[in-house]
């Protein structure tokens, strides 16, 4: 972790300015880079530019896109995704004019349109194919909206381990909205998260479902506490970032951190977790080998 160095390239208010800085930055030393848009105390618009000390290999499988045009992609479909919602609560309004309804067809076409344009772009990536292979909801898969969302909100640099792809996604002990604080996470993809874990139940994947009911067993008798589904649905949830993130980190040869009782992604359609691992799982204990 020690080689892991980011510095402030610099802070601009002209947009143009910064991608010059940032686009230079990358071309003179082939190191990854990216900009961050932040409004100030006085209200104004600032965009950040942040050099970071490790090469980015995103082009190795998805060319000709960034983790910045990766992020725009998966708000795209989230937008688009909240803007139906909002639409089909009014559509199911008995004063809702066939015109409403007619508009929340034509944005679900957006929607999937989105999402097969995204395919063509990611399914090259090893996040893609673990998405493919792991079971959700009935008879399918997590597959592209996860895989989407799971690249564009992992920047395997500024998040160079997996506690902090799980503080973004809201699932830390910080990942709480407090009365008159900002949120230090996004919300929609807490929310996201947790839909993953759930449709991961759904489907009993052959793989996590087993770690999830251990996990619930342990929740349960030996914690004892109340809600023992919902503690394992937020733990398979952190679970699942903290996978799609080792599997981002490795595709770009970055080195990974583990700890005692790691547990490695799912690596093949069928597999199944180790006994041992779950007993462990049920007692609340570390297993002496990595898992």
């Amino acid at each position: 972790m020690s080689g892991h160095r980011k510095l402030v390239l610099g802070t601009f208010e002209d947009e143009a300015e910064a991608f010059k800085a940032y686009t230079e930055y990358m071309k003179s030393t082939g190191l990854y880079a990216r900009i961050v848009t932040q409004t100030v105390p006085n209200g104004s618009v600032v965009h950040v530019v942040y050099g970071y000390s490790e090469p980015c290999r995103l082009g190795d499988y998805i060319p000709n896109l960034t983790h910045t045009g990766l992020r725009l992609l998966a708000r795209a479909y989230l937008n688009a995704t909240a803007l139906r919602q909002s639409l089909a609560m009014m559509s199911r309004k008995p004063t809702a004019p066939d015109v409403v309804r007619s508009i929340i067809n034509d944005v679900a076409e957006d929607k999937g349109k989105i999402l097969a344009r995204a395919e063509a772009i990611i399914q090259n990536h090893p996040v893609f194919k673990w998405c493919s292979i792991v079971s959700a909801g009935r008879g399918g898969s997590l597959g592209t909206a996860a895989a989407l969302l799971l690249l564009g909100f992992i920047d395997p640099h500024e998040a160079n381990t997996a506690g902090k792809a799980r503080r973004y996604w809201g699932l830390s002990p910080e990942g709480k909205l407090r009365s008159g604080a900002k949120a230090s996470f996004n919300p929609w993809l807490k929310g996201r998260a947790w839909f993953m874990a759930q449709q991961v139940i759904m489907g009993k994947d052959s793989y996590y479902y087993p770690l999830y009911l251990a996990k619930k067993q342990y929740y349960a008798e030996v914690r004892k506490i109340p809600h023992a589904h919902s503690k394992a649905v937020f733990w398979l949830a952190s679970l699942l970032v903290s996978h799609a993130h080792e599997i981002i980190r490795r595709s770009e040869g970055l080195e990974v951190f583990l700890h005692r009782g790691h547990i490695y992604p799912k690596a093949e359609p069928s597999q199944e977790p180790p006994e041992r691992l779950l007993e462990c799982l049920r007692r609340g204990t570390l297993p002496k080998e990595r898992g």
